[in-house]
C-alpha cells in the first residue's frame, strides 16, 4: 500500500488536470473523511476486516489519510462526461479496484473476518457515483458564485 500511495501521488501530480485546485483539495478532504469514517465503522466497530491487523495500526491511519485522496482525484479527473461512456468507467474502476483489493488481500494488508469482494464492489460502484455527484455540485455551485446568484 506504500508503494501504490506514492504511485498514487505521483500520478496526481503529474496527470494533465481536468480539474481545479478547489475541485481538487475538496475531493480530497472528502474522501478521507469518507475513507476514515468508513474504516472506523467497518474495521473498529463492526469488526468486518483489519487493516495490518486488529485494533488502529498507525500505518494503516497514515495510508487512509494519504491514498483515498489520490485514488478520487484520479478518478473524477479522467471521468467522462457522457452517460454511456461513465457507465463504461464506471464498470472499469470498480474492476480495477475490487482486483487491487484482492491484491491487498494476498499481501497482507487487509485480512476479512465476514466481508467480501461482492460487497466491496457495490461500494465501489456507489463510491464512484457518488464522486460524479460531488464534481457536478462543486461546478453548479461554482457557476452560481460566479455569477452573484447563490440559488441557482
Amino acid at each position: 500500500m506504500s508503494i501504490a500511495t506514492l504511485v498514487a501521488i505521483f500520478i496526481v501530480w503529474f496527470m494533465p488536470k481536468r480539474l481545479t485546485l478547489q475541485e481538487m483539495y475538496s475531493t480530497w478532504l472528502l474522501m478521507v473523511f469518507l475513507t476514515r469514517i468508513a474504516d472506523q465503522l467497518l474495521d473498529l466497530v463492526l469488526h468486518f476486516y483489519d487493516q495490518l491487523g486488529p485494533g488502529i495500526q498507525w500505518q494503516a491511519v497514515v495510508i487512509q489519510t494519504i491514498f483515498p485522496g489520490a485514488a478520487g482525484i484520479i478518478i473524477l479527473n479522467f471521468m467522462p462526461k457522457n452517460r454511456l461512456m461513465f457507465f463504461v468507467y464506471l464498470i472499469g474502476c470498480m474492476i480495477f479496484s475490487v482486483v487491487f483489493e484482492w491484491i491487498t488481500i494476498k499481501v497482507g494488508y487487509l485480512t476479512y473476518n465476514s466481508w467480501s469482494l461482492w460487497y466491496s464492489a457495490g461500494v465501489y460502484i456507489i463510491g464512484i457515483i457518488f464522486l460524479r455527484c460531488h464534481l457536478s455540485f462543486l461546478r453548479r455551485n461554482n457557476k452560481s458564485v460566479l455569477n452573484n446568484n447563490p440559488r441557482t
